[in-house]
């Protein structure tokens, strides 16, 4: 089971918890804690589900540095 989380680590989650989001950030713990608060917050009344202690990596980096997730191929749903 431990190896499977240090997969998830090293490949990088969806979603970051408040530890990765500091180091990421360069700033402490604490604060990254009152970011992740704040912008759950914000994806809240915009209707999503959010999970306390963790913030989904794009949009931390969207809000934070102002950079657009990268987006695969389009679907167009035809086979």
């Amino acid at each position: 089971m431990k190896s499977e989380n240090c997969e998830i680590k090293r490949y990088g989650s969806a979603f970051l918890t408040a530890p990765e989001a500091a180091q990421l950030l360069h700033i402490s713990t604490s604060h990254a804690y009152k970011v992740i608060h704040r912008l759950n917050q914000e994806l809240k009344s915009q209707g999503f589900f959010t999970i306390a202690g963790r913030i989904s990596r794009d949009y931390l980096l969207q809000r934070t540095m102002g950079k657009v997730p990268e987006r695969g191929p389009q679907r167009d749903g035809r086979l």
